[in-house]
């Protein structure tokens, strides 16, 4: 009792004011009637970890970029961070590529005195033991990194941050490697950040599960329309993973669909549509079928 006498009471609570736009969405002016009542939408979509899934060819770059560009255009202050180059109808963003991020990772070693060097699979050298007890302090380096008024919070604080290729990031036979870090570490508090994390990949159970799977809180499945020409089928669901062996998404509320047509004229774009803001990997997979009579 004595010990806890000695305590300033000041100092075992903590009665930060925050500002109160501190975790609005404020909407961007000049929108119309119609755009503002998506925006009310997206608003309940705009912060977690979205997994973005699909065969080759069904849509899936086609929602990230067209999600990602209209929660930029929609509400105000949201950086754009992207793991690939897009067209220059995009617009601003951040790269946030693996070389880049390499060379945070690294410093980030040199701080906290960790060999950051990898093998051919891109693990940490050394025995299974060495990588994780290297993934363990890296995991502690991150947190540092992302600490209030730190490097990686004022970078990433209220971004949009697209991963084209997850696997890239989260391939779960690679769980040792410094990105899956990074990415785990990141994902773990995106509601600190403020943060909208967009993973995309065709096939789920090869993503790690402790640094990405199991913080999901959406989950985009795409598929090619059949009788919209130039169109996704977006299915969202809301809920949390809970089995990536079996595919389990546990669903809280009732899915939400979206029909995005790729090629559909778009005023903020110039009368451009959103293939415009990317190089697609499988266009021809995108041509709606024609039947010769």
């Amino acid at each position: 009792m004595a010990l806890v006498g000695s305590i300033d009471k000041r100092d075992l609570y903590d009665d930060t004011e925050f500002a109160d736009d501190y975790y609005a969405l404020n909407v961007n002016p000049d929108l119309t009637r119609q755009e503002i009542e998506e925006a009310k939408l997206f608003s309940t979509m705009a912060h977690g970890v979205m997994l973005v899934t699909g065969r080759p060819g069904q849509g899936k770059d086609l929602w990230a970029h067209s999600y990602s560009y209209l929660i930029k255009r929609y509400f105000s202050n949201r950086k754009i961070f992207l793991d690939h180059k897009p067209k220059s109808l995009f617009g601003e963003y951040t790269p946030f590529t693996p070389d880049f991020m390499q060379a945070e990772i690294t410093k980030m070693g040199k701080r906290a005195n960790i060999d950051t060097e990898t093998d051919e699979e891109g693990n940490f050298t050394g025995s299974e033991r060495k990588q994780k007890q290297k993934s363990h302090q890296m995991t502690e380096a991150v947190r540092d990194w992302l600490e209030d008024g730190s490097e990686g919070q004022v970078l990433l604080q209220n971004g949009i941050l697209v991963l084209g290729e997850l696997k890239r990031w989260c391939y779960n036979r690679r769980p040792h490697n410094p990105l899956n870090v990074l990415v785990g570490g990141i994902c773990s508090i995106w509601r600190h950040l403020d943060l909208l994390i967009i993973g995309v990949t065709p096939q789920m159970h090869e993503i790690d599960q402790y640094t990405f799977l199991y913080y999901v809180t959406h989950w985009a499945d795409c598929s090619w329309s059949i009788s919209r020409p130039f169109t996704t089928d977006v299915k969202i669901r809301r809920g949390q993973y809970l089995d990536s062996t079996r595919g389990v998404f546990g669903v809280a509320l009732k899915p939400i669909v979206f029909h995005v047509d790729g090629k559909k004229p778009r005023h903020f774009l110039g009368d451009k549509g959103f293939f415009d803001l990317y190089n697609s990997k499988n266009y021809t997979n995108l041509q709606p079928a024609l039947r010769r009579r």
